[in-house]
């Protein structure tokens, strides 16, 4: 089923949270921690323990830096699709009320399933 995605990115690698942090510390709010981070090339994403945060680097010298938020309550629902033997990558796709649906494509070396489970915790707490 084709889903019209307000954004979508991917994703190759898991990122030390400590070495990522920087790139994100200026938009932290008190009490937020950086829970799970991912990268691919020059763009990022973030799970804190309060909100999802997308970072899309644009242009040819990055010098333009978008950043998303996506607080987990307005998450509605999600699904997660593992890569299959000709689909190298798995995808997670959010749902947000009111804003849409956005897509994460991930590398089928990172384990969806954590996320999956993560991301579970923090829209239940909700």
């Amino acid at each position: 089923m084709k889903i019209d995605l307000l954004l979508q990115f991917s994703v190759h690698k898991k990122e030390d949270i400590q070495e990522s942090r920087n790139a994100v510390a200026a938009i932290l709010v008190e009490q937020e921690e950086i829970l799970l981070a991912y990268s691919h090339v020059r763009d990022k994403v973030w799970f804190t323990n309060k909100r999802i945060i997308a970072m899309d680097v644009q242009g040819l010298l990055g010098s333009k830096v978008e950043y998303r938020t996506f607080p987990y309550s307005k998450i509605s629902s999600f699904s997660v699709e593992t890569a299959g033997t000709f689909d190298g990558d798995s995808d997670f796709t959010i749902w947000m009320s009111g804003v849409g649906a956005f897509g994460i494509k991930f590398h089928k070396s990172l384990d969806i399933k954590e996320l999956g489970r993560f991301l579970s915790g923090q829209v239940l707490d909700h």
